[in-house]
């Protein structure tokens, strides 16, 4: 009985770690770190607030606890992404698709982005996120790569190309975010990236020389 006991604090602890860890997750897609307060985490979890201090100890360990998981995804979910036994040019267009879906199912990844972008990293943990992205972006070019050289796409610069989708990708994924005329709810952003990106592979696809006439 007293296994079964333990058993249910387990798992009693780990669903209000989750519930915490969900509700600083979504208050960092509003929000920069230094504004979220651990009153306004246990308000958005429907907990008390002295339970953050029992799981995470301090505020800053519990955004660096939301910071790692989305962390995790993201890797998670882009090197799937890479990884996968598809033609080069599908695995360009799989990547996109992937990190679009990322930026809209964890916006906190976009203020993150954007925040630390704009002031730059203030601690190990930013600077791990930064590092981690820039990575995962090199890989995207090294996709981008592999879809020159097979001929899959006409000839671009890699790297230009990576930092460019990396940016737009980013870029119109904010617009979910914004509180003001110029959203965009998160549907349309994603049919806007869907349209934008049709027009970009067919732009990207190489042309047949015509045959000679005569």
């Amino acid at each position: 009985m007293e296994t079964d006991a333990a058993a249910r604090g387990s798992r009693r602890r780990e669903r209000t770690r989750a519930q915490l860890l969900d509700a600083a997750e979504q208050l960092a897609a509003q929000r920069a770190p230094e504004e979220i307060r651990v009153e306004d985490v246990a308000v958005q979890a429907g907990i008390s607030p002295a339970s953050v201090y029992v799981h995470f100890g301090t505020k800053d360990a519990l955004l660096a606890a939301v910071t790692e998981r989305v962390l995790a995804v993201a890797t998670e979910t882009l090197r799937a992404a890479y990884a996968a036994d598809t033609s080069p040019l599908e695995r360009f267009a799989g990547v996109g698709a992937a990190y679009l879906r990322l930026l809209l199912e964890h916006p906190a990844v976009v203020r993150y982005l954007t925040v630390t972008g704009e002031r730059g990293p203030r601690s190990p943990l930013e600077s791990e996120v930064v590092d981690r992205f820039d990575e995962l972006r090199r890989e995207f070019e090294q996709s981008i790569r592999d879809a020159v050289e097979t001929g899959a796409i006409r000839r671009v610069d890699p790297e230009l190309m990576s930092h460019f989708l990396f940016g737009a990708w980013n870029g119109v994924a904010a617009l979910a975010l914004r509180r003001d005329a110029l959203t965009l709810p998160p549907e349309r952003v994603e049919q806007a990236v869907i349209e934008a990106g049709l027009v970009l592979l067919d732009g990207l696809l190489p042309r047949e020389t015509p045959a000679p006439s005569g």
